[in-house]
């Protein structure tokens, strides 16, 4: 209830984007239709015991038993009744943290700075900041251990009374540069890189903002497309995506200079930068 109420869908119209996304990826995309991604990762319950996690506040319902799907985090994590760090725990559960490169170990230190990643977690509750905001409190001296791109921007999505904050993972991530031919997502590996900046990000939701246009869906049904669904009998989507990665880009890697020329008007108002190319 409380995301339905709190989240009332902003459907952007006619942003100014490059245009048209690349072939044959963008046919393919889109003629997937969407669907809900449904319950996915561990049950909070069964993943806080196995990380050990101690000291979980208490809330108006018990850790859930069963695992959830993206209303059931939003609802939880949108409650001003749950703590912060009670939602933070179903989100990363529905989220797989831990079972990536970092193990256990990122989900320990995650956890140990608990008041750094409270008041994170309840400014982005409070809503009223931006894209480039929301991305930057995870930034510098505001970076939560054990946390990288992938995981804070599903706590930025959970948390957010708005629906336009979207989950920058690898397989999002890979899709706009699958589909772009650009960098917008910094890599490393298979991985979303830790240094991204908040020119990354925005670029990145305005993306999923013209494909939402373009597809006349929501930006949240857009970026679930985009994510698709992996595990045993993964969706078409991702099977394409895992077979058409890395992509074949105009230049060998990432470059600001050319993230700036295709995405010149990000950082012009953006509270973030001394010069222009300090947001990417």
């Amino acid at each position: 209830m409380f995301a339905e109420m709190a989240r009332a869908v902003n459907h952007p119209k006619n942003i100014p984007m490059p245009s048209p996304y690349r072939s044959p990826h963008w046919k393919i995309f889109a003629s997937i239709p969407h669907r809900s991604a449904g319950p996915v990762g561990s049950p909070p319950a069964t993943w806080a015991t196995s990380h050990a996690l101690s000291g979980i506040p208490t809330a108006s319902v018990l850790l859930p038993t069963h695992k959830l799907d993206r209303t059931d985090v939003l609802q939880i994590c949108l409650n001003p009744a749950n703590p912060v760090l009670f939602g933070f725990v179903c989100a990363m559960a529905w989220g797989g943290m831990g079972s990536g490169p970092g193990g256990k170990s990122s989900v320990a230190a995650a956890w140990k700075a608990h008041v750094k990643l409270s008041r994170h977690l309840n400014l982005l509750r409070t809503g009223g900041l931006s894209r480039c905001e929301v991305y930057r409190l995870f930034l510098g001296t505001g970076a939560i251990p054990g946390i990288g791109p992938a995981f804070f921007t599903k706590l930025i999505y959970f948390f957010s009374p708005t629906p336009d904050f979207y989950i920058m993972d690898q397989w999002t991530a890979k899709s706009v540069n699958l589909l772009t031919g650009n960098w917008v997502v910094r890599m490393s590996g298979n991985a979303v890189y830790n240094r991204n900046k908040c020119g990354n990000y925005l670029a990145y939701c305005h993306e999923v903002d013209e494909i939402a246009c373009l597809l006349e869906v929501t930006g949240e049904q857009a970026e679930e497309m985009m994510m698709s669904k992996g595990g045993r009998d993964p969706w078409p989507w991702r099977v394409y995506m895992r077979s058409n990665w890395p992509i074949n880009a105009p230049s060998v890697g990432y470059r600001a200079s050319l993230m700036h020329s295709v995405y010149a008007g990000i950082p012009g108002k953006s509270p973030c930068t001394k010069t222009v190319h300090s947001c990417f």
